[in-house]
């Protein structure tokens, strides 16, 4: 059988016509090859499109042949004729058009205004989300230095913390500078004593958070007479 304007048939009418010659359905043949009648459409309609890549469909195509008795060497040819205008090189390496189409990504400018549109949104969202937690709650307040309920012999301590940044802090209603990264520190003049020292962490919203330390200066000599009292004691 030929068709007009063509000398031979092609390999899916090859397939078509053995098949429909020894009266079989296509569910006959997938039940004798195991190759899913999808394919064996495809073959038969010359639709490589439809197919795998060119390793796999080459299996489907000896499959077929065998199933059917007929000539591998004749239908291997008819396979790569059909096949020819994939590419050239080593057939088994061979993807079909629809493979390459669906990979290519046309990078536009258009496309990238849409991109850039895109990420502009997303960091505004971000900017928005960042802004309303930092009215919605307290700012956070940490102190690094010293512990609580301390008892020292000098008058000077070091106290340091951490809290959220665009917030400021202050010591007993004095302001002290808060870095960048939101750190803050100072030396604090100690009276003798038991000293109470109120750190505030305050917000852009006027959110507030508070950490009361209590501090007990005992100079050197208060703390030697002490022991001296104590030792005399027994």
């Amino acid at each position: 059988m030929t068709k007009k304007g063509r000398l031979r048939e092609t390999l899916g009418e090859r397939f078509k016509r053995a098949r429909q010659e020894n009266e079989l359905s296509l569910l006959d043949v997938e039940a004798g090859t195991k190759v899913r009648a999808k394919y064996l459409v495809a073959l038969e309609n010359d639709d490589w499109d439809a197919l795998p890549q060119k390793v796999y469909t080459r299996g489907f195509v000896l499959a077929y042949a065998r199933y059917l008795q007929l000539d591998t060497d004749e239908i291997l040819k008819l396979f790569e004729q059909g096949t020819a205008y994939l590419g050239s090189g080593d057939p088994d390496n061979l993807v079909y058009k629809r493979s390459v189409k669906e990979s290519r990504v046309l990078i536009t400018p258009k496309l990238i205004a849409y991109l850039t549109f895109g990420m502009f949104v997303v960091s505004m969202f971000s900017y928005i989300v960042y802004q309303v937690a930092g009215f919605a709650g307290s700012p956070n307040l940490k102190i690094t230095t010293p512990e609580n309920n301390l008892v020292v012999e000098e008058d000077s301590l070091d106290l340091a913390g951490v809290t959220d940044t665009d917030t400021y802090v202050t010591v007993n209603d004095e302001n002290i500078p808060v870095t960048s990264e939101g750190r803050f520190s100072l030396s604090y003049k100690l009276h003798r004593g038991v000293n109470v020292i109120n750190i505030r962490a305050i917000n852009k919203a006027k959110k507030e958070s508070v950490q009361v330390y209590t501090v007990e200066y005992r100079p050197k000599t208060a703390a030697a007479e002490e022991r001296r009292g104590g030792d005399s004691s027994f």
